[in-house]
């Protein structure tokens, strides 16, 4: 079935809009028993590519604007569609273009207006105090110029904490005043913002989310690896000097090292900033990096003793806190997230679902609330030993704004009674993302991003997918292949002209030299490294057949083949990443009224670090997924975005958006433009996104 949604542009009022993509959805306004939404929708639906903002209104407008309303909250950045965006002909080949279309091309619409002069002061007095202020709702909208009809250029959520300038820019509309923030734009103080940065909204959501993840390596080329690549100017994640491997995630019941020299020690050895790739997949071997030339355990069996956490989303001493300084890890205290890929540690409802708490339950409150408790932890306990068991995270310690029997603090926006328990129930098929877990009274629970008290035993805990893509560095370069079969193997040569069988893992990126050959009746393609693989065992990723117009020197652009289910990301003509994904479940049909991945040529113009997106109750296939990581909107409703819920890439099963594995959505979503400040969680563009072409 269709998700359905509407939606208000400020520039424009839209009819009821099909979306083949779930749709964003409003946060849970806990206020009764049963989950109602909240007025604000995070991301825009019908935003085919933003256009030039119109003209900014005269003084005596300006001064009487008012906040935005719901519903133009409900469109990032007030964007009007642009009448011709889809000039690229959605259905043919965007490859065949003879130039891009004039929609499309960078007009300098992204460019700031400069109002507020850099500060005249000095570094010393600069470094004697730093001005912050804080987001206390989920969206705290940062504008180009200070004033609510101004366009606007991101948003940051709750919990995070930017620099500011001193004084204030202006109070137009806005009586606590607009602040410069870093990088740049203005946010207003008020419902969604303020000075003070200890509110207890902005301590109980000051995890923040996880973005930057160390580089998957590549594999053994001609007996040595293949140098690991980041970002221009970065230094490698995977790092492959003497002595040291990168870590390369497996999949399951498979060792997670990316051998380099014989006989050498996978270490995954992450950037400042970054979080230590160490696979935590039951039966894999895993070690992350600490004091140069040592090693510590990161993962072993579920519920093995070891002094690193077990789980993908565990905390491990081996490494240290997201932004923290990597090398020195194995301190007292340092710990890092394995997520995988992911944000925060996620969890999918079981059914039941799970009971939505405004604070920690005591045991008789717990069984007044869940009648079926007892008979409920009976079944848990026994679920929790079967094999396929993911553990919760070890525990943190209780959040302070819990302590006490307190409730956690309403987002800005909610409408919570003061002595409520339960503020609702989860939906049917719902993921929710987590900034901590806990025990009390024997029981462990875990605060969402929606600061609701959560029992984690009426869910399960997420395993990230471990399937990641390649990067390709100089002298590495399309054709690549994937092993689509499970037992695949490839042909070694051997002493003497014999040749050995070697197993490939399932979805093992193996780049081509582009020969073939047939042995035996059957059709071969070689390898770089001289093995060979059976042609109808693998996914061949191939250069493209023509060079497009817009690959220019430095441009940044994506390819999506459906057929292949692959995506390539290209600086002008040279590949630099390849992977595979999982596009519309209906292939090549109609987007409007199948689940189609729609073609043709586009923009990316909104990202999210995380956004909300469900479906109806009454569709045949409900959901609510909280939190959907690295969601990159390119038209409409349909977006690049990591999918948590399964890991089928490399076969079509989405409602239209493109899915990628946590891994390759966050490395895509680093990559592309526009950028996303480190403190925010989202930002738009009018005309500077980087290009996506998708095509049969």
């Amino acid at each position: 079935m269709r998700v359905r949604g509407v939606l208000l542009l400020p520039a424009i009022t839209l009819a009821t809009l099909s979306v083949s993509c779930p749709r964003p959805a409003s946060e849970p306004a806990a206020t009764s028993p049963a989950p109602a939404p909240a007025a604000a929708v995070t991301a825009p639906l019908a935003a085919t590519a933003p256009a030039v903002a119109a003209p900014a209104p005269s003084a005596a407008t300006v001064e009487d604007a008012a906040p935005p309303s719901a519903e133009a909250a409900m469109a990032p950045g007030a964007l009007a569609m642009a009448p011709g965006a889809l000039a690229a002909a959605p259905g043919g080949d965007p490859l065949a273009l003879p130039a891009l279309p004039p929609e499309l091309v960078d007009d300098g619409s992204d460019k700031l207006p400069e109002i507020d002069p850099p500060p005249a002061t000095s570094p010393t007095a600069a470094e004697e105090e730093v001005h912050e202020l804080a987001s206390i709702a989920r969206e705290t909208w940062v504008f180009a110029e200070p004033r609510w009809t101004s366009r606007r250029i991101g948003y940051l959520r709750a919990g995070a904490v930017v620099a500011r300038r001193p004084q204030p820019s202006g109070r137009t509309s806005c009586a606590e005043g607009w602040y410069r923030i870093e990088p740049n734009g203005y946010v207003c103080i008020g419902a969604s913002a303020t000075l003070n940065i200890h509110d207890l909204a902005v301590e109980a959501s000051s995890r923040r989310p996880v973005r930057r993840f160390a580089s998957p390596a590549l594999p053994v080329v001609g007996g040595e690896a293949a140098p690991a690549t980041t970002q221009p100017g970065e230094t490698p994640v995977a790092a492959a000097e003497t002595g040291e491997t990168a870590l390369a995630a497996a999949q399951t019941g498979e060792t997670a090292l990316a051998a380099t020299q014989p006989g050498e020690t996978a270490l995954a050895a992450a950037q400042p900033g970054e979080t230590a790739l160490a696979a935590a997949q039951t039966g894999e071997t895993a070690l992350a990096a600490t004091q140069p030339g040592e090693t510590a355990p990161a993962a072993t069996q579920a519920g093995a003793n070891t002094p690193a956490a077990t789980q993908a989303g565990a905390n491990t001493s081996a490494a240290t806190q997201a932004g923290a300084n990597a090398p020195a890890a194995a301190r007292a205290g340092d710990a890092t997230t394995l997520l995988g890929g992911l944000p925060y540690t996620y969890v999918m409802s079981r059914s039941p679902t799970p009971l939505l708490y405004a604070r920690l339950p005591d045991e008789d409150e717990q069984r007044g609330a869940e009648p079926d408790l007892a008979a409920h932890l009976l079944r848990a306990a026994t679920a929790a030993r079967a094999p396929d068991f993911v553990a919760p995270p070890p525990p943190d310690a209780t959040p302070s704004v819990l302590l006490y029997g307190r409730p956690a603090p309403g987002l800005a926006g909610d409408r919570r009674s003061p002595g409520a328990l339960v503020l609702g129930r989860a939906r049917t098929r719902s993921g929710f993302a987590l900034l901590s877990t806990f025990d009390h009274d024997g029981r462990r629970f875990g605060l969402t991003t929606d600061l609701t008290v959560l029992p984690l035993d009426r869910t399960r805990v997420i395993r990230p997918s471990a399937f990641a893509g390649l990067a390709l560095p100089e002298g590495v370069t399309l054709p690549v292949a994937f092993a689509r079969r499970r037992h695949a193997a490839r042909l070694v040569p051997g002493e003497r002209g014999g040749v050995t069988r070697a197993p490939l893992r399932f979805r093992e990126a193996i780049p081509l030299s582009g020969a073939s050959r047939r042995v035996g009746g059957i059709d071969y393609l070689e390898a770089r490294d001289g093995s060979l693989v059976r042609a109808d065992e693998v996914v061949r990723v191939d250069p493209l057949p023509r060079t497009p117009a817009w690959a220019v020197r430095g441009r940044k652009w994506i390819d999506v083949s459906i057929d292949k289910q692959s995506l390539v990301a290209y600086e002008g003509a040279r590949p630099v990443y390849v992977t595979l994904v999982s596009t519309g479940a209906d292939g090549l049909g109609d987007p409007k009224t199948t689940r189609s991945t729609i073609q043709g040529l586009f923009r990316i113009h909104t990202k999210h670090v995380t956004v909300t997106m469900d479906g109806d109750e009454e569709e045949e296939d409900p959901f609510d997924f909280r939190d959907v990581p690295f969601v990159q909107y390119f038209t409409e409703g349909f977006a690049f975005h990591a999918a948590y819920w399964h890991d089928d890439f490399g076969t079509p099963r989405s409602h239209g958006c493109v899915n990628l594995s946590p891994l390759d959505a966050a490395w895509l979503f680093e990559w592309t433009t526009p950028e996303v400040p480190a403190e925010w969680h989202g930002a738009l563009s009018l005309r500077k996104g980087t290009l996506v072409s998708i095509r049969p």
